[in-house]
């Protein structure tokens, strides 16, 4: 084979005009791959909107006609095709058949050597090795986190775990974000074992780095003099564990007033979200998503991440807080572990263990030079183990291999596919 390598990036998520905060690290990936010489296109998998009198009786289909026309445009470079398929991904209903057939439409034809680089096994992962029957278009399919960790919604359905194996063991190239998952996809397709790569999303040190002038920066986000933050940033869920911050953070904030607490990101869950507002009397903020910038400046100012997940693949997040120089608490379980080193780069506490938590906090509260020590190991941590551009070097490769080597030869569907 011969000419440019197509990498087509098949995904739930990108940051599209209406929700551009969506799969963000993806689209910086795909940038990164780019400049290396791929050409790479955005497959978004969305379901199919309902036929055409239907839509203008729904408030969603207006207000989605809305963003796309007057939302703020995402960054970009890459080019981007929506591949709508019939159905959805309710319970009961098994989307993936649908998703194989929108996707072979999409990903046959074309010239040079052509690849599928499938974001989460399930659901587009299961579609690519769909799409791959008809087409001939090798596969490379990436494990993130939701489907293989048990406490987390995909993995709880009937049909997701089925198609997960089913992917990973036939996958021209399966591939993992972190050790743990690949530990875990080992023990769902024990044939994986020693054949599945992992990858780091990486983060960039010289986006989320330490502040130039840190006080000036407090002083025009409204910190005022002598004030202490502590920052989680992500889904504000029980899985990320929420419920033990704000256990710890009752019993924390009775000896330290000068602290507040900052949950940035939705809050989907009706039990948690309860939580949240009956705290907002006790330095306890929960100002919903915030853009990028916004995002970036917290980490900055802040004096203490929190990350007590209770289920995780490698959370961006947390390596982006360490990156800025931020020490970081975080729960010892998941990929988190391969970003902590427990005493040296922050603390790993046990996953739902609030009473651990409150203990750290406490530890970094009382020993700022010490906390300190650790944000500036932490940042060391993610400038050599998890540089964005090694990673993409490697991801490359990678993918260029997969797509002139061609598709593996079919291997046996054994259940759920």
């Amino acid at each position: 084979m011969s000419g440019e390598t197509t990498v087509l990036v098949a995904t739930p998520l990108w940051p599209l005009a209406h929700n551009p905060r969506a799969g963000v690290f993806l689209l910086r990936q795909a940038l990164r791959l780019a400049r290396r010489g791929l050409r790479c296109e955005a497959l978004v998998l969305r379901p199919a909107p309902p036929a055409f009198p239907g839509r203008l009786l729904r408030r969603s289909w207006w207000v989605y006609q809305y963003k796309i026309l007057f939302g703020p445009p995402p960054e970009g470079g890459i080019p981007v095709r929506v591949v709508p398929f019939e159905g959805t991904v309710a319970p009961g209903e098994d989307p993936v058949p649908a998703m194989g057939r929108a996707l072979a439409r999409a990903t046959g034809g074309g010239p040079g050597p052509r690849v599928v680089y499938a974001q989460w096994l399930w659901t587009a992962g299961a579609a690519a090795i769909l799409a791959r029957e008809e087409t001939g278009v090798p596969v490379a399919a990436m494990a993130r986190g939701g489907e293989l960790n048990p406490s987390e919604w995909p993995s709880t359905r009937p049909d997701c775990l089925p198609w997960c194996a089913r992917v990973l063991r036939e996958a021209d190239a399966p591939l993992a974000n972190c050790r743990h998952l690949a530990g875990l996809a080992g023990d769902l397709e024990p044939s994986v074992r020693g054949r599945i790569d992992v990858v780091y999303n990486g983060c960039d040190g010289t986006v989320f780095r330490p502040a130039a002038d840190r006080e000036s920066l407090r002083r025009s986000l409204g910190i005022p003099s002598g004030g202490r933050v502590a920052l989680m940033v992500g889904e504000v869920t029980a899985r990320k564990g929420v419920p033990e911050i704000l256990e710890a953070w009752r019993g924390f904030r009775r000896t330290r007033p000068e602290w507040r607490l900052l949950l940035v990101g939705h809050l989907p869950e009706a039990a948690v979200r309860r939580e949240v507002l009956a705290a907002a009397g006790d330095g306890v903020e929960a100002p919903g998503p915030v853009p990028p910038d916004r995002v970036r400046a917290l980490l900055q100012a802040a004096d203490l991440y929190l990350q007590p997940s209770r289920s995780e693949g490698l959370p961006n997040a947390a390596m982006e807080a360490m990156a800025t120089g931020l020490p970081v608490v975080g729960g010892d379980a998941c990929g988190i572990r391969e970003l902590i080193d427990h005493g040296r780069s922050g603390w790993l506490v046990p996953p739902g263990d609030a009473a651990a938590l409150l203990a750290a906090m406490e530890e970094a509260a009382g020993d700022p030079a010490g906390a300190a020590r650790r944000g500036e190991e932490a940042r060391r941590t993610i400038l050599e183990r998890f540089d964005p551009e090694r990673e993409a070097d490697r991801l490359a490769g990678l993918l260029r291999r997969v797509a002139e080597r061609g598709a593996r030869p079919a291997v046996p569907a054994a259940g759920g596919g």
